[in-house]
C-alpha cells in the first residue's frame, strides 16, 4: 500500500517539476511554448559583411578585359559612400578594329620567311576609356554574402592612338595620330566574394564611344563611327 502511495505522488509532482520554469501546467490540448528562459545572442555577425557599414572603405585592383576587338587589361579604384553605393574610376587599355579584319599568311621572298597582313588595313588603333561612376548593388539585403549584384553608370573620355599599318610596329608610334573623344557606359554584374577585404567581379558593360564626322579607319573604306560595344570583364583586387 505504502509503495503504490508514492508510485501515485511521483506521478503527480514529476510533471509539474518538468514545467516548473513557466509556473503553469501543459494545456489540455498537449501544446505548450517552448522554454524561452535562456537565448543566445551572438556578441558579433557569424558571417563577416562584404562592405564595412562606415562607408569609408576603398578599392584598388584591375580588370581583364574581353570585347568584339579582343583581350585588354584595365585598373579600378573604388570608394563606398554607403554599404550600396560606391564612386568608381577605371581605365581600361584595348585594341580597336573591325570585326571583319582576318589575318593573311604569305611567304616574304626578300626576308625569307613567312609573314601575316591583313588587307586594306590602313591603322592599328588603341583605345584607353577613362570612366568615372556610379555602382550601386541591388538587393544587398535579401542574398547570400558571396552574390551582390549591381548595376553602374559612368562618363569619361577616350583617348584613342592611331598608328599607321605599313610601318614596323614600334616605329609607327613616330608617326601616331591622337584623338580624345567622350562617351559613357552601362553595365551590371555581380560580386561573387564574402571577404571585406578582397574584390572578385564579374561586370558586363556596354560602351557609347561616338568618334563623330566621318570616322577613323582601321580598314580602308570601313572607318569606325563607334568606339564602343559590349565589355566583358573580371575585376581583382583589394579593399582598404
Amino acid at each position: 500500500m505504502k509503495n503504490s502511495i508514492k508510485y501515485i505522488l511521483a506521478l503527480l509532482i514529476f510533471p509539474s517539476l518538468l514545467f516548473s520554469q513557466k509556473g503553469e501546467l501543459p494545456p489540455e490540448n498537449g501544446t505548450f511554448n517552448p522554454d524561452t528562459v535562456f537565448i543566445f545572442y551572438s556578441p558579433r555577425p557569424l558571417i563577416k559583411t562584404l562592405i564595412t557599414p562606415d562607408g569609408s572603405t576603398q578599392g584598388l585592383g584591375f580588370d581583364l578585359v574581353f570585347s568584339n576587338s579582343g583581350f585588354g587589361i584595365g585598373f579600378f579604384w573604388q570608394k563606398f559612400f554607403n554599404p550600396n553605393l560606391l564612386l568608381y574610376t577605371n581605365l581600361l587599355i584595348s585594341g580597336a578594329r573591325n570585326t571583319d579584319e582576318f589575318e593573311v599568311r604569305y611567304y616574304n621572298y626578300n626576308t625569307g620567311r613567312i609573314e601575316e597582313f591583313v588587307p586594306n588595313k590602313v591603322n592599328r588603333l588603341y583605345m584607353f576609356p577613362f570612366t568615372i561612376g556610379l555602382q550601386h548593388y541591388i538587393f544587398a539585403d535579401e542574398l547570400v554574402e558571396s552574390f551582390k549584384p549591381f548595376l553602374n553608370l559612368g562618363v569619361g573620355p577616350t583617348f584613342i592612338i592611331a598608328t599607321p599599318y605599313q610601318r614596323e610596329f614600334f616605329n609607327a608610334f613616330g608617326y601616331a595620330q591622337f584623338y580624345t573623344r567622350f562617351g559613357a557606359s552601362v553595365g551590371a554584374g555581380a560580386e561573387l566574394s564574402s571577404v571585406a577585404s578582397t574584390v572578385l567581379s564579374l561586370n558586363i558593360k556596354y560602351y557609347y564611344i561616338p568618334f563623330g564626322g566621318n570616322g577613323l579607319e582601321s580598314i580602308r573604306n570601313s572607318p569606325i563611327y563607334n568606339f564602343g560595344g559590349v565589355f566583358l570583364s573580371l575585376s581583382l583586387g583589394s579593399r582598404f
